[in-house]
């Protein structure tokens, strides 16, 4: 069976939407080289097509960022990390969808760079109220200076505050759209 045959058995033709109360785009990142800081964006869109020619795109809302903590959460949408005011979202848009990966590009802070992401789809599955629900699972790292998140400070005993790699993880339910 073709990897097209096999996603469209995973993900059957069709416009799925993302369940907003149970979709999320997280990230991490190490913090002082000791521990790993957290963050999830809640407010977060998106659809998938399936079918033959798979599609997937989303955006997030810069401002709804949280990590747990107030006066970090301001300082991330401030102009010294994602300068929220300026870029209030950051959109994705796949250009390739198999079973194990999707690539597409990333707009984070008004730049555009090309990702992969490991992919794992599951379902569908019919939940209590009769609706259709894929899930789909998405990880992967970024250099947040490529992005143009490059805000840091230098540690008194060498080296940085917050490593470059980023950690991401996106968990969505997709609903089928009537």
């Amino acid at each position: 069976m073709s990897t097209t045959e096999v996603l469209a058995q995973i993900v059957p033709a069709g416009t799925w939407n993302a369940d907003p109360h149970h979709s999320q785009v997280g990230f991490s990142a190490r913090h002082m080289k000791i521990s790993t800081v957290r963050g999830t964006f809640p407010d977060v869109t998106a659809t998938l097509v399936g079918g033959d020619s798979p599609a997937l795109e989303g955006t997030i809302e810069i401002a709804t960022v949280t990590s747990r903590d107030e006066n970090r959460d301001a300082h991330l949408v401030s102009a010294e990390f994602f300068d929220a005011e300026r870029y209030p979202r950051a959109a994705f848009r796949a250009t390739l969808v198999e079973p194990d990966r999707v690539v597409g590009e990333l707009t984070l802070k008004g730049v555009t760079k090309e990702i992969e992401l490991a992919a794992a789809f599951t379902g569908p599955e019919t939940d209590p109220w009769g609706k259709e629900r894929i899930g789909v699972q998405l990880d992967g790292e970024i250099d947040r200076n490529d992005f143009g998140v490059s805000w840091n400070t230098a540690l008194p005993g060498g080296g940085f505050l917050l490593e470059n790699e980023v950690a991401l993880s996106a968990s969505f339910s997709f609903v089928k759209a009537a």
